[in-house]
């Protein structure tokens, strides 16, 4: 009986300590997924907006003007109302923000090209030049180069690789064309920015991952499609994100001008122009669920004390250093919320096209 007893004893000795190391075995690895998550998921964000606004930053007056996009002679759904680099969504209540990115897609260059006398036709433009231009590319038409447009900037589609006359073709009237604009709404001193396929895409977090959607232009003839979310990174379950603005205008062209960070989206030109970096963060969720609460309150976002950062409170960080903060919520994942590890990721990325025009 003695025997039997140490023997149990012993038995219970070494599955208590198989369980534990299991368990820990399953926390080190699980967070170590998480850790991956979320670092790929900041890489991802911080390479997707590095392009923002290239193809029409360069001609700064336009940025923020309205776009008109018509496919077969309807409205096209979903795409953007402005031209601008990006779009923040603010989520209500602390929810999950999501970015939106726009862009000229040209493999080869995009450059600016300028609409001269007599102006538009229905069918074509008459340009200074037609570098870069080819059958297929979506174009966005502006009537003022120098000035804000007074009319709502124009999608087309070239329907024609300009040879040897200076005109950009659009004709005949079918899709992006079906309802071309009428003569001499664009004229001479007019720019037209040719996007090429456009990057238009949008990054948010959906059932606990990142997630992208995206334009999609399949053939001329081919409606514009968006299509569903993709999932990128799973248990990514927290996007926030602000604008980094140049308020007072100090102009030194680099991100240490930021004096404001915001999620405001900008309404006029002038405020786009300010606009010349994006602060992002991403908390990443441990898959491992703990028989014990490992976390006990929201996520604090340490924004340093550099500038204003709207929303932001006193904090003091782990190495006792007085600082700034911002909350992210997490506590609205579930009752079981605090049973799950967090890490949260962050950093800023200069808008470089926004930086060379200002």
């Amino acid at each position: 009986m003695i025997g039997v007893l140490i023997g149990l004893m012993a038995s219970l000795a070494v599955t208590h300590v198989l369980v534990n190391s299991e368990g820990q075995k399953r926390t080190t690895t699980s967070g170590s997924d998480a850790q991956v998550n979320g670092a790929l998921a900041l890489a991802t964000l911080q390479r997707a907006l590095q392009p923002a606004g290239y193809g029409f930053t360069t001609t700064p007056n336009v940025i923020g003007c309205t776009l008109t996009a018509v496919f077969g002679g309807a409205a096209v759904a979903d795409f953007p109302t402005h031209l601008v680099p990006i779009s923040i969504t603010n989520g209500a209540s602390g929810a999950p923000d999501s970015i939106r990115i726009l862009a000229s897609g040209k493999n080869s260059y995009s450059v600016p090209l300028r609409i001269t006398a007599p102006g538009n036709t229905t069918t074509n433009y008459p340009v200074g030049s037609v570098g870069g231009i080819t059958a297929g590319d979506l174009v966005i038409a502006a009537n003022a180069i120098s000035g804000a447009p007074s009319v709502p900037c124009r999608v087309l589609q070239v329907t024609a690789t300009p040879i040897t006359l200076p005109e950009v073709v659009h004709g005949p009237a079918s899709g992006w064309n079906a309802a071309p604009p009428a003569a001499g709404v664009y004229p001479d001193g007019g720019a037209l920015i040719n996007m090429g396929t456009p990057m238009d895409v949008t990054y948010s977090i959906t059932g606990g991952a990142l997630t992208v959607r995206s334009l999609t232009l399949d053939d001329t003839t081919s409606e514009p499609d968006y299509g569903a979310a993709t999932e990128l990174f799973p248990n990514v379950v927290q996007l926030q994100a602000l604008y980094g603005k140049d308020t007072n205008a100090d102009g030194n062209g680099k991100v240490d001008s930021v004096d404001t960070w915001d999620n405001v989206t900008p309404t006029t030109l002038a405020q786009w122009q300010q606009v010349i970096a994006v602060r992002i963060a991403v908390v990443a969720r441990n898959s491992q669920y703990e028989k014990e609460d490992v976390t006990n309150a929201n996520v604090a976002w340490d924004v340093g004390n550099a500038g204003t950062v709207a929303g932001s409170a006193a904090c003091v960080t782990t190495s006792g250093v007085a600082s700034k903060c911002l909350t992210i919520k997490i506590d609205d994942l579930g009752d079981d919320w605090k049973r799950y590890r967090y890490r949260l990721f962050e950093t800023i990325v200069p808008l470089r096209n926004m930086l060379w025009t200002s």
